[in-house]
């Protein structure tokens, strides 16, 4: 677990300055920790808002950008999320690094999905469960490991 987290903080110090992260430094406004009980209105900072470091979910947690970790029972990233999501259900618009839960949803793709079931709209990286699809970069649908380049 502990190098899964030091990958995730490599990968979002090595990523953390390219598109939407670059852009979005100053809007919206980032927090370098979040809580969410009940995504809005039981969360803190509010949406919108992004999170440089943490956010514990301990319902359903909605963030625009997330850098580094995500961990909870629903997680979801409406936009760019940089290092690791952990838990049941892992949702993001644009992900790079890594989905570990039951279910891993994500439009972009870039690096692994690990549960039971796996959707990616454009996969760069690796599927590994027992359902796994992807729209484009890997095969359509296909078990146990999907890898599209």
């Amino acid at each position: 677990m502990k190098k899964l987290i030091r990958l995730a903080l490599i990968g979002a110090l090595a990523f953390g300055g390219t598109s939407a992260f670059a852009d979005g430094l100053s809007s919206p406004p980032w927090f370098p920790l979040g809580l969410s009980i009940v995504a809005p209105p039981v969360q803190l900072p509010s949406p919108p808002h992004a999170v440089f470091g943490a956010m514990i979910n301990l319902g359903y947690g909605q963030v625009d950008g997330l850098a580094i970790l995500d961990v909870g029972l629903i997680n979801n990233v409406t936009d760019e999320m940089v290092g690791l999501e952990l838990g049941p259900v892992n949702l993001a618009d644009d992900c790079v690094g890594a989905q570990v839960g039951v279910f891993n949803m994500a439009d972009d793709m870039c690096g692994l999905q690990l549960g039971i079931v796996n959707s990616a709209g454009y996969l760069h990286g690796v599927q590994i469960g027992l359902i796994n699809m992807s729209a484009e970069g890997g095969a359509w649908i296909f078990p146990i490991l999907n890898i599209g380049f």
